[in-house]
């Protein structure tokens, strides 16, 4: 699914007649953001590894280690729940 800023940025620039220009800033965009997500993942592999040396492998660190990933599907399932409400609540309100 495209990123709806780069589709943004890409229909500035072909109104304004500046092809290359959306195409650099896209392109620019599209690098920095895979950067960021490859650093991101890096990033959480060492520090595991780096939280396994320190807390004695995954000894008591595994418990959480494997609730982890429900903790987060309940938060974002709230986070939706609440979204869902505010957006009601707006549409009510109008």
């Amino acid at each position: 699914m495209p990123c709806p800023a780069s589709i943004t940025v890409l229909l500035l620039c072909l109104q304004l007649k500046q092809y290359t220009l959306g195409l650099t800033l896209v392109l620019g965009f599209s690098v920095g953001l895979a950067l960021v997500m490859v650093l991101s993942g890096v990033l959480a592999a060492l520090s595991l590894r780096a939280a396994s040396k320190r807390y004695g492998g995954f000894s008591g660190f595994g418990v959480w280690a494997r609730r982890a990933p429900y903790l987060s599907s309940a938060l974002i399932i709230v986070i939706g729940l609440v979204s869902i409400q505010l957006g009601w609540d707006g549409l009510q309100a109008s």
